[in-house]
């Protein structure tokens, strides 16, 4: 039987901890809670010692941040799953980066989907990398040299997002088109991407197509309308997004 998963809790709430821990307690059997923390202080010493596997961290604490925490360690060996209760510029960065979160309160459902999906071995040796990355954005601001994270079947790879053509759905898939000719299959659906990427200049000419406007060759009005990419291909432009997309691009 496999040992369950060591998890610490650290929010500057005590009912959203304790709110947290019963539903952990009461509905996963895989679980076990080590400790908890109301700032970064604490838990940056009880984590040192209590060594958890995954922590469960509250992106805003007061003066604090999830964040601030993070930067106190020389490594991150643990896994994260951020806790948000806003969709907000931060939450942006944690999916840009491929690091798991919760929108609180959490439910029950969504803490079954996390633990369903997640790969200990997978994501343990994968997250202090992807944290990397995330501040490597925060702190760069030449958006040319940001990087995504890219979850595929082997793993995470990270990309310069202005080295992205397009990407095409594919259910809850998604083939990413790069400069160098090299399709990725991303375990991440189109509305994700179109999320994170729409300020970076990526525009949705179809319900499954999301396209770089800066790599455009070409625009054409026959046939409904198309674009041509700098790799030559061919992609229609839906009726229902050809006028705003006139406008985007003031033709």
């Amino acid at each position: 039987m496999q040992a369950p998963v060591s998890v610490f809790i650290v929010d500057d709430e005590e009912y959203a901890i304790n709110t947290l821990t019963k539903l952990l307690d009461n509905f996963f059997d895989n679980v076990k809670i080590v400790g908890s923390a109301q700032n970064a202080i604490d838990a940056h010493k009880k984590i040192k010692e209590l060594k958890p596997e995954l922590v469960f961290l509250d992106i805003e604490m007061g003066k604090e941040s999830g964040f601030d925490l993070l930067e106190t360690f020389d490594e991150v060996d643990f896994q994260v799953v951020f806790l948000t209760a806003h969709e907000e510029y931060a939450l942006k960065a944690i999916k840009f980066s491929a690091i798991d979160y919760i929108i609180k309160p959490a439910r029950i459902s969504e803490l079954k989907l996390l633990f369903d999906k997640t790969s200990k071995s997978l994501n343990r040796r994968n997250q202090g990398k992807n944290i990397k990355h995330m501040f490597g954005n925060f702190l760069t601001p030449n958006k040319d040299e940001h990087k995504i994270a890219l979850p595929i079947t082997e793993g995470i790879e990270f990309k310069k997002v202005k080295t992205i053509l397009y990407l095409t759905a594919d259910g809850s898939y998604c083939h990413l088109h790069l400069e160098s000719g090299e399709t990725l299959i991303v375990s991440k659906n189109l509305k994700h991407f179109e999320s994170i990427l729409v300020e970076y200049g990526f525009f949705r000419i179809h319900n499954s197509t999301l396209i770089n406007l800066k790599h455009v060759k070409k625009v054409g009005r026959s046939s409904g309308g198309y674009v041509v990419m700098e790799n030559d291909k061919e992609l229609s432009i839906s009726k229902s997004r050809k006028e705003k997309f006139s406008r985007v691009l003031s033709i």
